[in-house]
């Protein structure tokens, strides 16, 4: 997959979904249309690696311009992003010190429903959900031959399971963040009325489903492309959905989570240096199992790991020993957190406290 193709694609398909989504009268982006479009058999797999990069970059241009979404400046509208910033900054481990309306409420328990980054995380899920159900409705064997397509059919099959994945990552991340959300599949009418809100236990049963049937779809475990679904990446989301099954549906599926996680462990090794996980090369990682691949030439992002390693560079640390040109004095631990760990700055493996 060359995700440099989304550059060219990528706004036909949101204009595309979003023509089907609102009934406003606009001026078209561009002469690019449905039927058009996937006249080059090429467009699929660029269609795909848009659904990937909604994962990490914003909109069309990196790191900004043109942004999936207006309302929040585009470095904060990261998908990657918002799903770490509410996944940390409500527990002990980390807060970030800017100001930003919604973010010391992150940090201090205080956030509610009217919290922008809240609304902005749900949103990104639901965006990854309607690319995935446009790319759905593109693909069926139907189209593909309407389109005289049908030889590409066996590598669009695996296309599909793909998109079917990162459809059900995020059907998790809605489950985990938000309890009860809506369902909303390809056959969805278009144009249609809201989609009703469905239960956490419906989202459950279809995330489980979908992951079960797409599973021969997909390369075996540990064989997939750096930075695209696997087996392993399955059984591994599979392995996190039955672990939480006892908070998402009231029964406990430990057994169903320790076989997923026993399909993992025999597909991978650990790298020979824990620290090769974290650098930009980590491509070659024996131990990676599914990335969000990101990179200063050709995904570029205000999101993903320029946020993370950037934000928590300040003070007295020196950017250049992390590999940047400046810190943005944001992320950070509490003292209290810092002291569970006496003596770590000396430890054996080269971490550093500061």
């Amino acid at each position: 997959m060359n995700i440099r193709k989304i550059m060219t694609m990528c706004v036909a398909f949101v204009g595309l979904v979003a023509v089907n989504a609102c009934d406003v009268t606009t001026e078209p982006l561009s002469d690019v249309t449905e039927t058009n479009v996937f006249e080059d058999t090429g467009s699929y797999e660029a269609f795909l690696a848009k659904l990937y990069a909604g994962l990490s970059i914003t909109g069309q241009v990196g790191p900004d311009g043109n942004g999936d979404f207006q309302r929040l400046d585009e470095g904060f509208s990261s998908y990657g992003r918002q799903l770490w910033q509410l996944q940390e900054l409500p527990t002990d481990e980390a807060v970030i010190a800017w100001n930003d309306a919604g973010l010391p409420e992150l940090s201090t328990m205080g956030w509610a429903s009217s919290n922008q980054f809240v609304q902005m995380m749900y949103s990104r899920i639901y965006f990854q959900v309607s690319l995935v159900n446009e790319f759905l409705r593109q693909t069926t064997d139907d189209v593909l031959a309407s389109r005289g397509q049908m030889s590409q059919a066996p590598e669009i099959r695996q296309f599909r399971a793909e998109a079917r994945f990162l459809r059900a990552l995020s059907y998790w991340h809605g489950i985990d963040l938000y309890g009860d959300i809506p369902l909303v599949e390809e056959d969805y009418p278009l144009n249609g009325p809201p989609p009703p809100q469905s239960t956490r236990e419906t989202i459950y049963g279809f995330i489980v489903d979908e992951l079960t049937e797409i599973r021969n779809d997909l390369p075996p475990a540990g064989t997939g492309q750096y930075g695209r679904a696997d087996q392993g990446a399955l059984s591994m989301l599979l392995a996190k959905v039955y672990m939480n099954a006892g908070v998402y549906v009231g029964s406990d599926q430990y057994g169903a989570a320790m076989t997923e996680v026993e399909n993992v462990i025999g597909a991978y090794q650990l790298a020979s240096d824990f620290q090769s996980n974290f650098r930009a090369d980590n491509d070659g990682s024996p131990e990676i199992i599914f990335a969000v691949p990101t990179d200063g030439t050709r995904t570029q992002t205000w999101g993903g790991m320029t946020f993370l390693i950037h934000a928590q560079v300040g003070g007295d640390m020196p950017a250049g020993d992390w590999g940047i040109d400046g810190g943005w004095w944001g992320i950070r631990v509490t003292p209290e957190f810092v002291s569970l760990f006496p003596g770590a700055e000396n430890s054996a493996d080269g971490r550093q406290y500061f």
